[in-house]
């Protein structure tokens, strides 16, 4: 894991796959980039998966065929195992058959499999957290543009140019001390009390930071990533988190921005009540990737028993259990993560299940042909 983390760090965005992603980013919506990039990465990798597929219907449609011979094996020698599986050995040498061809091509291809998985799960990971401190940099940089330049340059007549202003070792004491300045200029220009300036003072910087906050609101709007019912991809599909990020919530991806600061910035879209800062989803993510990773696992447990009747026990029985393990497992991983890596997940789910009848469907087609060549063969040679 710690490899895989050092290979996504090396890379812009925190991790490889950013790049590669970045080439579907032409349609607006990180959500469907995402959706795009899925099923070009599912056709890449079709090849490899139809030779696991081809490789393993192979030799289990063998293993179907001499499955009689081995039953008498069983009742020859079931006393003693390691004579069993020596002569099941022999038995598959002279079929020839090669177990050895099949595990390979099988461990490379689930090590291939596990291996992107993870590798897109912790880049994904990185990405959102990219994007979180990019959107909030942006935020920023529009609360304090507008605050800036109508309040402290215009109002208070501050340079913010000036290397008194940008070395001074306590701003906040710098700008109390222009306020009462201003407060000054208030008194002796229009004639008011103390208590009228301070107030009319006061009522402007409320005016500015209002109209800091409104932008900030609109440029939210905006640019939020946002896909159907979530109203923030990179946070979970959940009911129990907002879509705007709490101070806790964001110093977990950023450390050097203050609770001061933030929830200066964020203040509008975290109190907020029109929606926009409402439950982050509903669990629909969560309940898809259930439903179509079961369906999927289903699928291939079928297709394979439909056509290999002989199939042993054991492989059955290991089939059944990833049927139900496996859809939880995307489950938890889908409740902890953003919804961004949920949508690959369902996305990549819905690709092997269109896919896996082809390839089983393909591989079938060749081993019938060259089932057919053989038995065209022997009846050749008989009639010879």
């Amino acid at each position: 894991m710690d490899f895989i983390n050092l290979l996504c760090s090396a890379w812009p965005e925190g991790n490889f796959w950013a790049s590669i992603i970045k080439i579907f980013d032409f349609v607006g919506n990180y959500a469907w980039t995402i959706i795009l990039f899925t099923i070009a990465l599912k056709l890449v990798l079709s090849p490899m998966d139809f030779l696991q597929r081809f490789f393993t219907n192979k030799t289990t449609r063998a293993q179907a065929k001499l499955q009689p011979q081995i039953e008498k094996l069983k009742k020859l020698y079931g006393q003693n195992q390691v004579l069993l599986s020596q002569k099941q050995n022999e038995l598959y040498q002279k079929s020839g058959l090669n177990m050895k061809s099949s595990c390979v091509v099988m461990i490379v291809y689930m090590a291939l499999t596990l291996t992107i998985f993870m590798t897109l799960f912790s880049s994904m990971q990185s990405i959102a957290t990219f994007k979180i401190k990019a959107q909030y940099q942006e935020l920023q940089q529009t609360y304090y543009n507008s605050y800036n330049t109508e309040y402290l340059e215009s109002y208070l007549d501050i340079d913010l140019e000036s290397e008194e202003y940008i070395n001074v070792e306590e701003k906040e004491a710098y700008i109390i001390i222009q306020e009462d300045s201003k407060i000054g200029s208030l008194i002796i220009e229009q004639s008011i009390s103390e208590e009228e300036a301070t107030t009319q003072l006061t009522e402007y910087r409320t005016t500015c930071i209002e109209t800091a906050e409104t932008l900030v609101f609109e440029q939210y709007e905006e640019t939020k990533d946002s896909f159907f019912w979530i109203k923030n991809i990179w946070r979970a599909d959940k009911l129990t988190i907002n879509s705007i990020l709490t101070y806790e919530d964001f110093k977990s991806y950023d450390t050097s921005v203050t609770e001061a600061s933030y929830n200066a910035v964020m203040n509008k879209l975290l109190t907020d009540d029109t929606g926009v800062n409402g439950a982050n989803g509903y669990y629909i993510l969560s309940i898809i990737v259930l439903v179509v990773t079961f369906f999927s696992q289903w699928l291939t447990k079928k297709l394979t028993e439909a056509r290999n009747k002989g199939v042993a026990q054991s492989k059955n029985g290991t089939m059944k259990i990833l049927m139900y393990i496996l859809p939880v497992t995307m489950v938890i991983f889908t409740l902890n993560s953003s919804a961004i890596f949920a949508i690959y997940i369902i996305t990549n789910s819905i690709m092997s299940t269109l896919l896996t009848p082809l390839s089983t469907f393909i591989s079938n087609k060749i081993e019938d042909k060259k089932e057919l060549k053989r038995n065209e063969s022997i009846k050749v040679d008989y009639r010879r």
